[in-house]
């Protein structure tokens, strides 16, 4: 039986409660549920509300970020190992920090919404950023009749090309005055540089915007001009000129690489876990050779 013959048949198969549980009246509502999706929102809405798991109960959305990021981690890792059983259940775990991220929105008094708000909202959007795929059937008919189609009719001829547009149907939609508006200063600073580059690198000014990256003396300068206190704490704790310079030549050769690795097409920080993953395997390998010493 192929692969997808397997996603066929599970999909028409009835779902039942797990073994021992069937009797759970709190269960009713996972058992009536008449999607998959509606089945997870339901047991995770037991979960939270009153009578449920005291801990699930506690959880605020900042409470479960660290959550939100390990379970996207060990999913990105299964994809990156290829393991596919692995896959399902960490991707199962991505969309619990979905659900339960909503679950916990619905129960705020002054701002509430739900997850059907936050898929009919992921909808909206998709379809406009992609004014190609969903043109009005007049305006694609008109296009085909005269091949004089608006802009929206226009199928962008490669990937990069619909990135694009994508960039730009976002801007507008965001109102966005800078092309870094927006980028979180949450995440490390590899991720962070590499967004910055990319960003850069879809703007059509990005020769004179790179120039930024070029000049950080000057950029050092301006900002001592602009906060000398601060210059001054930075030196009376040990940070003096020469350390400073000393970091700035490091942290500067870091984004070089980054934006060789951003023309060559290669995901720095795919490729820098792809290498520590190597690394960590032949660590393992020594450390077992020299416990066998």
């Amino acid at each position: 039986m192929s692969k997808m013959s397997d996603m066929t048949e599970y999909h028409a198969s009835a779902y039942r409660l797990p073994s021992g549980f069937e009797h759970c009246s709190k269960l009713k509502p996972v058992a009536e549920a008449a999607t998959a999706l509606d089945r997870v929102k339901a047991v995770v809405d037991v979960l939270y509300s009153p009578g449920g798991c005291p801990w699930d109960g506690k959880q605020t959305n900042k409470s479960l970020l660290k959550n939100l990021l390990e379970e996207t981690y060990e999913y990105v890792d299964a994809v990156e190992t290829h393991d596919r059983d692995n896959m399902r259940e960490e991707l199962g775990d991505v969309l619990l920090q979905s659900v339960f991220q909503a679950r916990v929105c619905e129960s705020d008094a002054e701002d509430p919404f739900g997850i059907d708000e936050v898929a009919d909202r992921l909808v909206n959007k998709l379809i406009t950023r992609h004014p190609h795929v969903f043109a009005a059937d007049d305006v694609a008919d008109s296009s085909d009749a005269d091949g004089n189609g608006g802009e929206a009719a226009s199928q962008p001829e490669s990937p990069e090309a619909v990135l694009a547009l994508w960039e730009k149907m976002k801007q507008q939609e965001k109102h966005r005055k800078s092309v870094l508006e927006g980028i979180s200063r949450a995440q490390g600073a590899l991720p962070r540089a590499a967004k910055v580059v990319s960003r850069i690198s879809k703007s059509p000014n990005a020769d004179r915007l790179f120039a930024a990256f070029d000049e950080p003396a000057a950029a050092d300068a301006q900002r001592d001009d602009v906060h000398p206190q601060a210059a001054n704490q930075s030196e009376s704790s040990g940070d003096n000129s020469v350390e400073r310079e000393k970091a700035d030549a490091y942290a500067d050769e870091i984004l070089a690489v980054v934006r060789k690795a951003r023309v060559d097409g290669i995901d720095i920080e795919s490729a820098l876990r792809n290498r520590l993953r190597d690394v960590e395997e032949k660590v393992a390998l020594i450390e077992s050779e020299i416990n066998n010493d």
